[in-house]
């Protein structure tokens, strides 16, 4: 059964829900932070100066917050509402993913799964999940940030076994991409589960809060000693080196 917009905007406006309400409990002076909603034209440029169509779950997701303004100041004054510096608004999109695909550049002897079960073997690479490790792939859509570092993308072009509009989370410098959930909707409710755990028992939440800063980057990492191990996609693949 696909769902109607009527039915993606209801789940979203759930979720969008019980995350303000969790912030509400744990760290009420971060919904400040929490944007406006987008108007329609302005949802629409980023389609069209990024020439691809939004999922309709991020689209509705805008409607109710266009990201999130930490202010003109970093580190904020207040805590984030969410474990980055910021999810961006409509402008913001723009300018990250066109930065984003600026990185692109194709590289076939590196571009490989061989090759990434290679580097997955040797802890160079970390994959959690049907993601495919290529920066700058003009498929993603940037979505928030840390930092520059630290991103969250919808990925368009996810490898076998992921769905379209799946969010990631990258750090590239630690070679690190875990896929968050399968869906922006998704995504909202996982963040909604854990900022309820927080409340209701921090030491079982996987969500770290410092109360001056916000919830930690690393929300959603894998975490290091878990690193050498192949997503499912790549369990049967031939490893090759870059390098012969």
């Amino acid at each position: 059964m696909i769902d109607t917009g009527a039915e993606v905007d209801r789940r979203v406006a759930e979720a969008w829900a019980r995350i303000e309400a969790g912030l509400g409990r744990v760290l009420p002076s971060s919904l400040r932070q929490l944007n406006a909603p987008a108007p329609a034209p302005a949802i629409d440029a980023v389609e069209a100066a990024l020439a691809l169509t939004l999922p309709p779950d991020f689209r509705a997701s805008l409607r109710i917050h266009n990201g999130t303004d930490p202010g003109a100041t970093l580190p904020s004054v207040e805590p984030t509402p969410v474990p980055l510096d910021n999810l961006c608004d409509t402008d913001q999109i723009i300018e990250m993913t066109r930065m984003w695909r600026d990185n692109y550049g194709p590289e076939p002897d590196w571009d490989d799964p061989q090759v990434w079960a290679y580097l997955v073997d040797r802890g160079m690479l970390c994959l959690n999940g049907p993601v495919r490790p290529i920066v700058g792939t003009p498929g993603a859509v940037v979505v928030g940030h840390m930092n520059g570092d630290v991103l969250w993308l919808l990925d368009g072009d996810p490898a076998p076994g992921g769905t379209p509009g799946q969010v990631v989370r990258v750090d590239v410098e630690c070679a690190s991409w875990d896929v968050l959930a399968p869906s922006w909707t998704l995504l909202l409710g996982r963040y909604a589960e854990d900022l309820a755990l927080v409340s209701a028992d921090p030491a079982t939440s996987p969500l770290k809060i410092d109360p001056f800063v916000g919830p930690e980057c690393e929300w959603g990492s894998t975490p290091s000693a878990s690193w050498g191990t192949r997503p499912a996609w790549l369990r049967d693949v031939q490893a090759r080196s870059p390098h012969t």
